[in-house]
C-alpha cells in the first residue's frame, strides 16, 4: 500500500540520488551552465524541501502539540 509518506520518501531519495549522479559522473570540463542552474536552483531546493516536509514537519507538529498541552 502506498501512502503519501512512502511516496514522499521515495521522491526525496531518488532526487537525492540524482545529485550523487551529478557529482559522480561530472565531465572533466564541468557541466554546462544550464545543467548547473537546474541542479543548483531546482533539484537541490527540491531535495531540501521534501526533506523538511518528510522528516522535520511531523517532528515540529508534535513539538508544538506537546508545548500547547503543557
Amino acid at each position: 500500500m502506498r501512502n503519501w509518506n512512502s511516496i514522499l520518501r521515495w521522491v526525496h531519495f531518488l532526487a537525492g540520488l540524482s545529485i550523487s549522479y551529478y557529482f559522480f559522473f561530472m565531465p572533466d570540463d564541468g557541466w554546462s551552465d544550464g545543467v548547473n542552474s537546474l541542479y543548483r536552483l531546482g533539484i537541490v531546493s527540491f531535495v531540501f524541501w521534501t526533506g523538511v516536509i518528510r522528516w522535520n514537519l511531523p517532528r515540529i507538529r508534535r513539538w508544538v502539540k506537546s508545548r500547547a498541552a503543557a
